[in-house]
């Protein structure tokens, strides 16, 4: 386990993916067990539509929920998710997004996770995570 919240962060910010650095995702804030990651959303991440394209709603899901597992010291591996949208994501403003461990068991991790747009709740998520130590081992 991690000690403190300035200590989470950092330790978050060394193991970014190369995806969510590609995708733009920022870390906002951290604490045992709940993240909070941001995305600055241009045209280049919508849809045919013109709205946010569901792949990236979903991807800041998984990495906001991967991360509240990673400040328990675990190495997440996604197992299931499963995904509501709600409402769609404009273009105009940044997505916020909400990690939060639910239940923490020897080998499986269940989280949630919420997409916000604008202050209203665009997406939910629910996890499970197959728990690791960094050599791939079954914690």
């Amino acid at each position: 386990m991690i000690a403190n919240n300035e200590l989470i962060k950092e330790f978050l910010k060394k193991i970014e993916s190369p995806f969510d650095k590609k995708l733009g995702v920022k870390l906002i804030d951290a604490q045992e067990s709940r993240v909070v990651i941001e995305l600055g959303v241009n045209q280049d991440l919508t849809n045919s539509s013109g709205i946010v394209h569901g792949g990236v709603t979903a991807s800041l899901c998984d990495t906001a929920m991967g991360a509240s597992i990673m400040t328990l010291g675990v190495d997440p591996v996604t197992v299931e998710m499963k995904l509501n949208y709600l409402y769609p994501g404009g273009t105009d403003s940044k997505l916020i997004a909400i990690g939060k461990v639910v239940k923490q068991g020897r080998t499986l991790i269940i989280a949630e996770g919420d997409v916000y747009c604008k202050d209203k709740l665009i997406a939910r998520s629910l996890g499970t995570y197959f728990a690791q130590n960094s050599t791939g081992n079954v914690v």
